[in-house]
Formats: C-alpha cells, sequence, structure tokens
C-alpha cells in the first residue's frame, strides 16, 4: 500500500508539469503561426489568419505571458505578484489593441503582422471615437497604458498622491521611535552582581602565573573582601601532568571575566601589523594584495618530544601568486563586436548575386548559412544533387569579378559538414584585441600547456591549440601580413598561462628588431640573441639538451617530459623551452646548411623532451622552406603571401594569396591529427602593451638565472 501511494503521488505531481509542457508548446506553435511560419501547416496559417484578424498583433502579449508563467512554473521558479501582472498583461494588450485600432481609424496602414489591430482594436476604436471623439480616446489610450505600468509595479502614481507615502513613512518612523526608547530604557531593578561591581575600587595589576600558553588580559578588578576564589582541585589521576600551568586564574566574576575577555579581542593588542611588500609594483591593484594573515596567539616553552619529526618549512615562494596569471585590464579594454543591419542587409544581396552567377556557370546551389566574421563573410552552400565540387573550385576569380570584391576564397568542402565556403572580405574589418582573447572561455579553460593565440574563426569562435601538441610550427607571411603580431600575442598567450619555473624561452633575433622589447622578462633562458655564432651556439646546446633529457627519461622510463615531472615529487621538474626564430631566411643564408641539419634534429627528437621550435619567415620560396623542413613540421600558419608560387610550396593551393592580411591567416597541419584548414583573424597587441606586460612581470616575479650563448 505505501508504493502504491507514492506512485499516486507521483502522478499527480507530473500531470501539472505535463499540462504545462504543453501550454508551453501550444504558445510556441502560436507565435510560429501568428508570424506566418510554413512549418505549422494549414492549421497553422489559419490559426494565424484568426489570431491576427480577431484579436489582432498585440495577442502576442498574452501568449508571452501564458508561456513566461508556464516556463516558471515548470522550471519551479517563484512567481511575485502573479495576479497583479495578469492584469497588467490584459490591460496592456488592452492598450496596444486601442492604440492601433485608433490607428487605423485615422487611415494609418502598416505591412507588418504585428501592427494589426483586429477586429478588437478596430471596433474598440471605432465606438470610442464615434461616441467620445478622438481627443478622449487619445486620454484613454493614455490611461491604459499607465493603468498597466501601475500593476506591473510603477511609481508614476506616487507622484500624484503624495500624502498617502508621507503618511506611511511617518507612521513607520513613529514605531522605529518607539523600539529605540523600550531598548534604550534602563532598568530600574539590579541584580547583586552589579551593585558589587560597582562598589569594587581600582587597584593595580594582579599578577598571572606563566605558563605554557601566554594570554594576558587587561587590568582587572580584585574580587571583594571577604569572598574566597574556589580554584578547581588537582585530581589524583592528573597528578602527573601540570594542570596548574594550563589553567589562566579566574578573578572577579564570571561576567566581569567574560566582558574584559571580549574588550581584549576588540582591542588592537591582538590585530596583526599589515605586511608590506618590500618590492613596489607599478600596477597597484586591490587584486594584487596579499591577504593579511589571521590572528594568532604566542605560545612559549613548548618542548616536543617528537621535534625531530617535524616537517621543515618550505621555502618561500619566488612570486607573488597574486600578480599571477597577470590580469585582463593589462591587455587594454574588451571589445564587443555586433554585426549591423546593413551588413546583414549586404550580406545578403551578395548570397543573391552568389547564386545568380553560379548558375550562369552551370552550377545550382542554394545558400545554407550565412556567418558574419570580423574580416570575411562566409556563406556556405549546397550543391544540388549530381553537382560536383569541382566544378565551383575554379570559379573564385569569376565570382570576385561579380561581386566586386577584392578576392574570393573557395573552400569545397567545408571539412565535418557537406556544404561549399565561400568567403568574401567584409568592407569594414575590425580586429580582436588580446584582452578579448585572455579573457575568452576558450582560452579559460583550454587544457594546453602552451597555447598559441590563433584568433578568431568566421562564426566568432576563440580558436586556441596547444604548441605541445604540434609539437613545432611555422609561421610565414609577407611583410604587412600579421606575422610579427602572430608571434607577438602567441609568446604573451604562453607566458600568461606558465610560470617562469614552467616555461624558458630562447629568442633568436638576428634582425634585432623584433625581440628587443622582451629584454628582461622572466621567462626567458638567455638575453635575446642577435648574433649568428651565438644562434648556432644556442641551437647547439638544445640538442645537447634534448640528448641529456632523453638519457634521463630512459633511466625513469619514460617517454615524455609530463611523464618525467609527474615523478618529480620534491622537485627536480625540468621546465619546457620553446626557440622562437624571428627570421629563419637571415639564418640560412650566413650559416648555410649547419642552421639547417640543427633545426632538423631539432624537430625529430626535441618535442618528446619538452623543447619546441616556432619558426617565423617572411620567404616562403623553396631554398628557405626546404622539402626537409616541411616534412619535419607539418604544422604551419600561413598569411598573406605575394604569389601563388609561395602559397603553393607552402600549403599546396593558392589560398594564400586571397588572404586580406593584417592578421587575416590559415592554420594548416598536414599530420591529419587536428583540423586541416582553419582561417582565422589573429588577435591584435601593440607594442605598448608588450612593453606594459614585460614591466609588470619584471616587477612582479623574481628574476632567473640566465644563461649566455
Amino acid at each position: 500500500m505505501p508504493r502504491q501511494n507514492d506512485e499516486n503521488e507521483n502522478n499527480k505531481a507530473s500531470l501539472p508539469e505535463l499540462v504545462q509542457f504543453i501550454v508551453i508548446i501550444a504558445c510556441v506553435y502560436c507565435l510560429m503561426s501568428l508570424f506566418g511560419s510554413s512549418l505549422t501547416g494549414e492549421g497553422g496559417r489559419q490559426l494565424g489568419n484568426y489570431l491576427r484578424n480577431s484579436w489582432g498583433g498585440p495577442v502576442i502579449v498574452i501568449i508571452l505571458f501564458a508561456m513566461y508563467i508556464s516556463a516558471a512554473k515548470l522550471l519551479k521558479f517563484r512567481v511575485l505578484k502573479l495576479r497583479r501582472q495578469f492584469f497588467g498583461t490584459i490591460i496592456l494588450y488592452v492598450s496596444f489593441a486601442f492604440m492601433l485600432g485608433l490607428l487605423n481609424e485615422s487611415g494609418w496602414t502598416s505591412e507588418l503582422t504585428l501592427l494589426t489591430a483586429g477586429k478588437f482594436g478596430s471596433g474598440l476604436a471605432h465606438f470610442c471615437v464615434l461616441n467620445a471623439g478622438t481627443f478622449i480616446t487619445l486620454i484613454l489610450v493614455a490611461a491604459c497604458f499607465i493603468l498597466s505600468a501601475v500593476f506591473f509595479g510603477s511609481k508614476l502614481m506616487r507622484l500624484s498622491i503624495p500624502k498617502i507615502p508621507r503618511l506611511y513613512h511617518q507612521r513607520r518612523q513613529l514605531s522605529k521611535n518607539r523600539k529605540r526608547r523600550r531598548t534604550q530604557r534602563p532598568s530600574q531593578q539590579k541584580t547583586e552582581t552589579e551593585t558589587e561591581t560597582e562598589n569594587i575600587p581600582d587597584t593595580d595589576e594582579i599578577p598571572i602565573p606563566t605558563g605554557k600558553i601566554v594570554f594576558q588580559p587587561p587590568k582587572l578588578k580584585p574580587a571583594p573582601e571577604g569572598k574566597e576564589i574556589n580554584l578547581p582541585e588537582r585530581s589524583e589521576a592528573g597528578e602527573n601532568q601540570d594542570t596548574a600551568e594550563h589553567i589562566v586564574p579566574v578573578i572577579g566574576n564570571a561576567v566581569e571575566v567574560i566582558d574584559n575577555a571580549l574588550a581584549l579581542i576588540n582591542s588592537d593588542e591582538l590585530k596583526p601589523p599589515v605586511q608590506k611588500s618590500s618590492k613596489p609594483s607599478k600596477f597597484p591593484s586591490k587584486k594584487l594584495r596579499r591577504p593579511l594573515p589571521a590572528p594568532s596567539f604566542t605560545v612559549e616553552n613548548i618542548q616536543s618530544e617528537n621535534q625531530d619529526n617535524i616537517p621543515e618549512k618550505k621555502s618561500p615562494l619566488l612570486y607573488d601568486e597574486s600578480a599571477f596569471p597577470p590580469p585582463p585590464e593589462l591587455f587594454g579594454t574588451k571589445t564587443r563586436y555586433e554585426p549591423d543591419r546593413q551588413i546583414l542587409k549586404n550580406s545578403e544581396k551578395q548570397a543573391k548575386t552568389i547564386i545568380t552567377a553560379l548558375r550562369n556557370f552551370g552550377v545550382n546551389a542554394s545558400v545554407a548559412h550565412i556567418i558574419t566574421g570580423l574580416t570575411f563573410i562566409q556563406y556556405q552552400l549546397e550543391l544540388s544533387p549530381g553537382t560536383k565540387a569541382s566544378r565551383i573550385s575554379g570559379l573564385a576569380d569569376d565570382l570576385a569579378i561579380s561581386l566586386a570584391a577584392v578576392s574570393v576564397r573557395i573552400e569545397a568542402p567545408i571539412p565535418g559538414t557537406g556544404y561549399i565556403g565561400i568567403e568574401v572580405p567584409c568592407a569594414e574589418r575590425k580586429f580582436l584585441p588580446m584582452r578579448n582573447y585572455i579573457e575568452s572561455e576558450e582560452y579559460k579553460t583550454s587544457a594546453a600547456r602552451l597555447p598559441l593565440a590563433i584568433g578568431v574563426q568566421a562564426d566568432g569562435r576563440i580558436f586556441t591549440a596547444g604548441l605541445e601538441e604540434m609539437p613545432h610550427i611555422l609561421v610565414i607571411g609577407n611583410r604587412g601580413s600579421g606575422r610579427r603580431m602572430f608571434v607577438n600575442a602567441s609568446i604573451v598567450s604562453m607566458c600568461s598561462r606558465r610560470k617562469p619555473e614552467e616555461l624558458r624561452l630562447i629568442l633568436i633575433d638576428t634582425r634585432r628588431a623584433d625581440f628587443a622589447v622582451y629584454d628582461g622578462l622572466p621567462h626567458l633562458l638567455a638575453s635575446p640573441v642577435t648574433e649568428t655564432d651565438s644562434s648556432v651556439k644556442a641551437l647547439t646546446w638544445a640538442y645537447d639538451e634534448v640528448e641529456r633529457r632523453t638519457s634521463l627519461f630512459s633511466g625513469y622510463r619514460v617517454r615524455d617530459l609530463t611523464a618525467f615531472n609527474k615523478k618529480q615529487k620534491n622537485g627536480g621538474k625540468l621546465p619546457e623551452i620553446v626557440i622562437i626564430i624571428s627570421e629563419l631566411a637571415d639564418l640560412i643564408y650566413s650559416a648555410g646548411n649547419e642552421v639547417e641539419s640543427i633545426i632538423m634534429r631539432l624537430s625529430q627528437k626535441a618535442g618528446a623532451a619538452g623543447i619546441h621550435m616556432m619558426i617565423a619567415a617572411q620567404s616562403s620560396s623553396s631554398d628557405i622552406i626546404t622539402t626537409m623542413i616541411k616534412s619535419n613540421i607539418p604544422v604551419r600558419a600561413v598569411f598573406s603571401l605575394p604569389t601563388e608560387a609561395e602559397s603553393k610550396n607552402v600549403i599546396g593551393n593558392s589560398d594564400a594569396v586571397r588572404l586580406t592580411g593584417k592578421g587575416d591567416m590559415i592554420l594548416r597541419n598536414e599530420g591529419g591529427e587536428a583540423v586541416k584548414n582553419v582561417r582565422c583573424q589573429a588577435p591584435f597587441i601593440s607594442e605598448d602593451k608588450i612593453s606594459e606586460f614585460v614591466e609588470y612581470m619584471f616587477s612582479n616575479l623574481e628574476p632567473t638565472e640566465m644563461m649566455k650563448f
């Protein structure tokens, strides 16, 4: 019987939820019918015509209110003042219908479905205008709106009736004053303890026996004469314990002892001093201050038999935990991007132009999705059955002429979908600030140890990838394409995620123009290398470090750096090292085959040892980006290139020629483990923000040991 009762109660409880869910579905169906959606069928079309003709477009207010109440009941949210909201909604509907009916009487018409008054609004307005006139009808419409606002909790009516709030506040103030008088009224009867303590004269401080826990209360009043203080006697079982040393003598009565103890706690004697940092910071902020230590009592004369087993205190941190990671405010302001209506209208016109141009070339397709990005607009087309994707791949120039665009890129097909992508540059391009990237959920929740700031995709999603998974990357782009900006953003992204003891950088800048701003960064293993001989020595040291780490891993029977660091519990963890080359052509032309051979050996063995490379190059000719380099470094970040020959040498097609520059890039992975082609807009960070970032890290983190090559 109890089980049957429980089942009946569950059925009764689930029935209202089912009704509320059905009401929500019915409201959604009515909304779709009201807007004339083709998904509702013939019945929806008739229902929509009935609602618009009989009750008018303002009936959407009642439908939305019913859906809101049902959803709140279904999700068990509390609805405040349901009756007032109900009557306010009804009056609001009447107000809108009344106003639209009055507009229809004046001869105003609109093509929008929601601006129809219906028979109810038109009849009500016609009756009022015919009997009361237009002026009175306008006053009635205004009165309906004001009444609905009053039901929804508006304070407009208080302006016209000022006496009621005054009387209310006066009564409230009187009641508060009465309560204060009752609490502040002194009691006429005094207790015996109060009369005794008032007659006690003040004397000097009474000495307290010394013990293990030193607790010194302020000056206390002694007990009156004739009264003895009975201390608890020592039990026979505890004769061997020094209990007398732990007992604080009770002085006076219990009430006075408690009052004195509370006065001592609230006094300034127990408040800890504020610890000021010895190193000044250029970026003062409340978030960067250390919390004050908790108050503690001093303990003296403690001698433990197990002092040898007490673990030693750890060495203090080399940095302030609140100063790392750096605050997002360091990277400037955050920008919000919303597509304009004009851009959306132009994109719809361009979509029609694309479909017309493709039909002229014998390709039948339809637009499935239009995605508006910061740099370009992507039109995802669905080809008709029997149409080959190869027929549309060579029509990029023809579509550019039809759209009067600078360039058009065709991606056939889009990886993971059944659509063909046509990418057209935006008339007004926008940039992604570095702060937007740092505060994005993709960057915060990324599991990558060395996240690279790839950028934002066409659909607005932030794309980030870990350098440790690649494990090396080629960055290729012409002057002004955004190549240096991508490298700078990647350095800031990695250093904002990892501490100096976890990540060290080797910056090779033979042109002496790219990495001079990073001098002083605590993550550097050495100062930026600017000489060719020093660059060769740095690469040679890196290869020797790979050999040393490989032999060390074999002794621990592990394969990579992550598994090795997991076994190092008491220190001894090795940091990851990233080698960044600003221009590969300078090293190739000056050092020749020596540099290429070292890079080949590093690319083959350094990834598992925790040493990674980011190689940037302006020239992508075959004598710089050789076949050996491309075969050992499959991941490439390609920016705009001047010729199709260079583009085909790097990514195998001419897509790099059709990029618009200034951070517009394609990330290509020839290994096949990740996405083949991803077009992104790299984040933007200025030189001033980089200087502030380096200065912030230098002023808040302890300097590390530097090498010299």
